[in-house]
């Protein structure tokens, strides 16, 4: 891929939304392009993450540790690992070529140093971060009411039923 076509993925990513030519450039020069054949591993879960992946072509997998959780499947212009571009992280997913794919990987030094020259992005990328976190904490608490409205719910099952081992459907149906 040329530079020139490698700004301009990076310009779709939406994490370096915003961010002027010249910086997506050192971006461009710096980060390492990969080819993966289908089946190949980027990393596994565990690992020290060590940057980030933006999807080229192809399409990735990431499984979460845990055999019966679900993988997710990334495609073209998608970046893997964004916070691994910011600090040192275990990688929570093992990263698997679903199909032959083309990456480029941006190494977290080259990233920091594109933040050291363009301070004016740290500051972008500080408030996308803050609102991703508020969201992510909005989300947590949607999830906590969830739950506390379940352990209710089997809190007044054992009030009703006590021991009587009622599946918690049937006491639906009476309340």
């Amino acid at each position: 891929m040329s530079l020139d076509t490698d700004i301009q993925l990076l310009s779709r990513v939406a994490l370096f939304d915003g961010f002027d030519r010249e910086a997506l450039r050192l971006l461009a020069f710096g980060a390492e392009a990969r080819t993966y054949g289908a089946g190949s591993r980027l990393f596994r879960a565990g690992e020290q993450s060590d940057g980030g992946y933006i999807i080229v072509s192809g399409a990735i997998h990431l499984q979460p540790e845990g055999e019966d959780k679900d993988s997710i499947r990334y495609g073209s212009g998608a970046l893997i690992g964004e916070m691994a571009l910011i600090v040192p992280t275990l990688r929570a997913n093992t990263a698997m070529a679903a199909e032959h794919s083309e990456v480029l990987k941006v190494p977290r030094p080259l990233f920091r140093r594109m933040l050291e020259e363009y301070p004016e992005l740290a500051a972008i990328l500080q408030q996308r971060i803050a609102g991703s976190v508020d969201e992510f904490v909005q989300r947590l608490d949607r999830i906590r009411e969830k739950l506390d409205l379940a352990n209710a719910m089997e809190n007044l099952r054992e009030l009703v039923l006590g021991d009587l081992h009622l599946p918690p459907r049937h006491i639906c149906q009476h309340i």
